[in-house]
């Protein structure tokens, strides 16, 4: 009987769980190089990632069962168990389909490759979304002519990136509502298909473009976001936003996103963000926190730390800045 490649499309949810009940085993055989294989595996993760071979089968005892199913999550392409299994549990957004009632005129910026959309995002602003093994940025148009609302506070919550979301709840929500507005009898050939140049059409492109797309998905995925501590600056008059997070872009993008959605979490911010316009602000990483090389490390503590060094440091309070002074 031939083997299934742990690289290989999943077919089920149970079928994932099945593969990591045998990665579990294969890394506490006797049989060193069956251990050996499933250690390389572990490595995938970030807590794993820095440790020599030997090192990570010294500490086989520790993995437990969540360790595995994050490494089959990523496996199929998912930066987290909770992603693939919310994946599996329902079929994904058809973007082909939603998008027939708005036609090409409404998409504003194709790209070929996740890295160059994500740039484009950051430069220029919109919402990206995948479409077929493309994908593309567009305005708060497309959001309205779908029948969403983009001023939902949910788009804050979970960002403009459909692919790397900032709240998983709040992306939920609105998949939920995207499903509601998925058209019951959209055509095969619908205006998009046909104006966009960037689309295939060819039929049979559709499963290999959900599995180019995961593969780029995979890719961006496998290289944790930077963390660390960012300062949003008011060239106009010198104040200042510090602050710190797991990922610094993605926390950056949502400062901007309200921003220029009016979005008022930070009421000062948001005044002289309209006051002195959006070139007189600059978006700075300070200080990045390095990925530890010993697993259990309290990230959040250790960002803790380099935050209130930063905070003493600039004391962005009062006519300074835009944070809260501690009480």
């Amino acid at each position: 009987m031939g083997t299934v490649s742990h690289t290989s499309e999943a077919s089920s949810l149970q079928e994932c769980k099945v593969r990591a009940s045998r990665l579990l085993k294969e890394l506490g055989s006797p049989d060193a190089t069956r251990a050996a294989r499933a250690a390389e595996r572990l490595r995938a993760l970030p807590v794993f990632a820095g440790l020599p071979l030997g090192e990570v089968l010294a500490r086989r005892d520790s993995v437990q069962r969540k360790h595995v199913l994050a490494v089959i999550a990523r496996e199929q392409g998912h930066a987290s168990w909770g992603e693939l299994k919310r994946a599996r549990e329902s079929s994904p957004v058809d973007f082909e389909r939603l998008l027939s009632r708005a036609g090409g005129n409404s998409l504003n910026r194709w790209f070929t490759t996740y890295a160059e959309a994500v740039a484009s995002l950051r430069a220029e602003g919109g919402y990206l979304f995948p479409f077929r093994e493309q994908f593309f940025v567009c305005e708060r148009g497309l959001l309205a002519a779908l029948g969403l609302d983009p001023a939902d506070a949910d788009w804050a919550l979970a960002g403009p990136d459909w692919l790397a979301p900032l709240d998983v709840e709040a992306h939920a929500r609105l998949e939920q509502r995207l499903r509601r507005s998925m058209p019951d009898d959209a055509p095969p050939s619908s205006p998009l298909t046909r104006k966009s140049p960037m689309s295939s059409t060819d039929p049979s492109s559709s499963s290999g473009g959900r599995s180019r797309r995961s593969e780029l998905k995979r890719g961006y995925k496998e290289k944790p976001p930077p963390m660390g501590v960012y300062a949003v600056r008011n060239r106009a008059n010198g104040k200042v936003l510090v602050g710190a997070s797991l990922n610094l872009p993605g926390m950056l993008n949502r400062i901007r996103f309200e921003l220029e959605t009016g979005m008022p979490r930070i009421p000062a911010l948001l005044e002289d963000w309209r006051r002195h316009g959006a070139d007189q602000f600059s978006f700075d990483v300070l200080d990045v926190l390095e990925p530890p090389e010993e697993p259990g490390v309290d990230l959040k503590a250790e960002l803790q730390v380099l935050e209130a060094l930063w905070l003493d440091r600039l004391q962005p309070y009062g006519d300074a800045g835009y944070n809260e002074r501690p009480k």
